[in-house]
């Protein structure tokens, strides 16, 4: 692994980056990206001597009508990063397993709870819920009781 001391150049690559209140968040910067950049991204991370330390989505759809998938990166001298990427409800983010393949299980994980897909991921399958399952246990309308037989009455 190749690692400078300098954090990764992300100009042209994030429509937004500012410092994070670190107390606060967790994270010392900030930054928002189109789906089509990430992979570059999580590139410019690892040649920087980053690592993925966590990947997760959120269901965005009340207020963004989108999912929202979530990067953090981070070095072992503290240097955390999270990057956030919005995407449409039923749309396909880039895998980023070539650059990271920690990415692999993380990936599969939001696939099976959040039903995002991940284009060139190498085996992009359920991990937690059953094969045939037919649900996505993370949205936030799975198991409403308005939506059940009946209507909750």
């Amino acid at each position: 692994m190749t690692g400078t001391s300098a954090p990764p150049n992300l100009r042209g690559l994030v429509s937004e980056s500012a410092g994070g209140d670190y107390g606060a968040t967790g994270f010392h910067q900030r930054h928002t990206a189109e789906p089509g950049h990430i992979v570059e991204i999580a590139k410019r991370f690892r040649e920087s001597g980053y690592v993925l330390e966590m990947m997760t989505c959120e269901d965005r759809r009340e207020d963004l009508d989108a999912m929202r998938l979530v990067y953090t990166f981070n070095r072992a001298v503290a240097d955390r990063h999270v990057v956030f990427v919005t995407l449409p409800f039923g749309g396909e983010a880039p895998s980023i397993t070539g650059e990271f393949p920690s990415g692999d299980w993380f990936e599969r994980e939001v696939f099976d709870m959040y039903g995002v897909r991940f284009g060139g991921h190498p085996n992009l399958k359920r991990i937690l819920l059953p094969d045939d399952a037919d649900f996505h246990a993370l949205l936030k309308d799975f198991g409403r009781i308005e939506d059940a037989e009946g209507g909750g009455e």
